[in-house]
């Protein structure tokens, strides 16, 4: 008598492994193999036939990964604000002169920060925030207008 593999039992151990990859995993890895694999395994339950079993777990993965991976970029990578970008587009108080060349000092909310430009500012003149690089401060110089 040949052996025979049940294969609704493969599925099953299939999804199940696969879950628990997915369960100790931070990012979405085998959530669309776990769909196939159960979607495989309601099928072993209409056909014996392994090719059919195989295909409709290819096309079901397949098909959820291309409809659910940008819905899962957008969850995944979102970006958490914090409280540093607050200060972006603040207004700032040159307290080291800052140079094409050379980094300076600003002071923001109480707070010194090391700061550069691609223009000269001055020590005095106000700047602000338009970014940050590491620890240091990306800033420009306040334009002001003048009154005829």
């Amino acid at each position: 008598m040949p052996f025979e593999i049940n294969f609704t039992f493969v599925w099953l151990v299939m999804a199940v492994a696969l879950a628990i990859i997915e369960l100790n995993t931070t990012t979405l890895v085998s959530l669309w193999f776990v769909i196939g694999s159960l979607f495989a395994l309601l099928t072993s339950f209409i056909t014996d036939n392994l090719i059919i079993q195989f295909l409709v777990f290819c096309i079901t993965s397949c098909v959820c990964l291309v409809f659910s991976r940008p819905l899962a970029d957008k969850i995944l990578n979102k970006k958490t604000p914090t409280n540093i970008d607050r200060i972006i587009g603040k207004t700032c108080f040159v307290i080291e002169s800052i140079t094409s060349q050379e980094k300076g000092r600003v002071k923001i909310d109480g707070l010194t920060w090391l700061a550069q430009s691609d223009i000269a500012i001055e020590k005095g003149q106000k700047a602000i925030v338009k970014g940050i690089a590491g620890v240091t401060l990306v800033v420009e110089p306040v334009k002001t207008m003048i009154n005829n």
